[in-house]
């Protein structure tokens, strides 16, 4: 199972742009993917500190609940699609 996960905090514009093109590039895309948007605080220190969270938004990809990839900060949907034909196998 391929899962991404938008790692947001409250007021971030940039947040809400990259949720946009995530979900555009995820709707584009042949694969079946869950889309999770979670809030940073949500995150217990030990999994801040696994996953390496310090700006947003963060972008974490998950294939069979393993950490395959992460980006910082906001793309254009292009990018998206290609992360995820990189790191999502059909």
């Amino acid at each position: 199972m391929y899962k991404i996960v938008l790692v947001t905090t409250e007021g971030c514009e940039a947040c809400s742009i990259a949720e946009d093109n995530i979900f555009s590039a995820i709707s584009q895309s042949s694969i079946n993917i869950a889309f999770d948007i979670k809030d940073f605080h949500k995150f217990s220190r030990q999994e801040q500190k696994l996953y390496k969270l310090k700006d947003y938004p963060t972008v974490l990809y998950f294939a069979d609940d393993n950490l395959v990839y992460s980006s910082v900060g906001t793309y254009p949907v292009p990018v998206y699609i290609r992360w995820i034909d990189m790191y999502f196998k059909n």
